[in-house]
């Protein structure tokens, strides 16, 4: 089984709400980020792919680390996906485009996210904690 490491972002806007992202050709809804270059920090790889996905600066946000987990990868066959994740919480919903390999985006409301086919790591991880009312 091949490993991959990556970086997201749990966004959550002023009202509560969650940002999901969906990849060209997948059908899953997955948390904006990706693939940790070699010698990038796995803050460098966030920046980089919420500026290449969402065209979002998030150099001078406040990033809180709030865990790490692993899961099968939804998009690639006999991978394990580890994904860092980091907490950003946004003061004003932003409305993002989808840029680079994204199709699709979507906030997400605490009663609506079971209409959604979730990654693994999204739907083990990420759901929740952001349903627990933590953030």
């Amino acid at each position: 089984m091949h490993k991959i490491v990556i970086c997201s972002a749990m966004m959550i806007g002023p009202d509560g709400d969650l940002l999901l992202v969906r990849k060209k050709g997948s059908k899953y809804f997955q948390l904006p980020g990706g693939k940790i270059a070699a010698g990038e920090s796995d803050v460098e790889a966030l920046v980089r792919e919420l500026r290449e996905e969402l065209n979002f600066d998030a150099r001078r946000i406040a990033l809180q680390f709030i865990g790490q987990h692993s899961a099968q990868a939804v998009n690639e066959q006999d991978t394990l996906v580890e994904g860092h994740i980091y907490l950003i919480k946004l003061n004003v919903k932003v409305p993002f485009t989808p840029q680079a390999e994204l199709e699709e985006l979507q906030w997400i409301k605490k009663d609506s996210w079971q209409n959604y086919q979730l990654a693994h790591l999204a739907e083990e991880f990420v759901v929740p904690k952001w349903l627990s009312g933590d953030f």
